[in-house]
């Protein structure tokens, strides 16, 4: 029997552009998502349709979710700028407006902390932190799961019998992580920041490994690069990236195009959820 795994990454209300009907009320208040990515709800409502379609013929279900406390190294409000006033749009700090008192973080005596985290971000070729509203946060809404994906896969674990596996990230509020599969900076000292390599085996395992989720820009693409650069070029032939069960943050839509080219050259199959179905139903 062939062995179909689905990976899911951070398809979370926070980062989805849900209708009004999706959005509780909370003492008389509209709860909005934070970081919504133009089309996601509509990738989630391809996600869903994908898991209930597939039935059986997906063997295995991995969800990841993207989950911060409130006080986050990637959060506006953990960073104040040099009027002593709390940081309140997206924003590049490199370790130069650090040092250049620029910005610097709430927690008194820790940008000695701050500075280190820039040296070992220099390491792996990264120069800076860029910063984003409060989202993902452990409990709230925004956190949960797309409520149709969720019911997609709780009908798949009815129906076979079988496990989602449900997987937290980003849960060090003193590392950036983007990747499902490892922080920006791994930490030795911090065993959940470090790259998940049964993971990765299993995947590179698997007859086929697909991937969907948001966003494609940002989460998506740095875990099916630390996959793919993680496993040998002949399973890479078994990793599937459906295009249509993700989108990019705004302005970084070339980017995940080039990203696309860069992994079907690499072997990576892209493809749509409808071309996929066709095949393996």
């Amino acid at each position: 029997m062939k062995k179909t795994q689905l990976v899911i990454i951070d398809a979370q209300n926070d980062f989805c552009d849900l209708p009004e009907s999706y959005c509780p009320k909370i003492k008389g208040i509209r709860i909005q998502p934070s970081l919504s990515i133009a089309g996601s709800h509509q990738d989630c409502l391809r996600i869903a349709a994908f898991i209930s379609k597939a039935g059986a013929s997906v063997n295995a279900i991995d969800v990841f979710m993207d989950t911060h406390h409130y006080l986050d190294i990637g959060h506006f409000i953990f960073w104040l700028d040099e009027n002593d006033k709390p940081l309140t749009q997206t924003t590049k700090i490199t370790v130069d407006d650090i040092l250049a008192k620029k910005y610097r973080p709430k927690l008194d005596n820790s940008n000695e902390q701050i500075v280190q985290y820039f040296q070992q971000l220099e390491k792996v070729q990264l120069d800076a932190i860029y910063t984003w509203p409060v989202h993902c946060q452990i409990g709230t809404f925004g956190h949960a799961i797309h409520q149709d994906v969720l019911a997609a896969c709780s009908q798949w674990e009815n129906n076979n019998l079988s496990w989602v596996n449900f997987i937290q990230k980003g849960v060090d509020p003193w590392s950036e992580h983007y990747s499902a599969l490892k922080a920006e900076v791994e930490d030795l000292t911090k065993p959940l920041t470090l790259l998940k390599r049964e993971l990765v085996k299993k995947y590179a395992e698997s007859d086929m490994t697909i991937f969907v989720g948001e966003a494609s820009s940002h989460c998506v693409s740095k875990t099916i690069l630390d996959v793919v650069n993680n496993i040998n070029n002949k399973d890479r032939k078994n990793m599937v990236i459906l295009t249509d069960c993700m989108s990019a943050i705004p302005g970084y839509e070339e980017k995940t195009r080039l990203f696309f080219k860069q992994m079907s050259e690499a072997g990576v199959r892209v493809t749509t959820s409808d071309v996929l179905l066709s095949e393996i139903k």
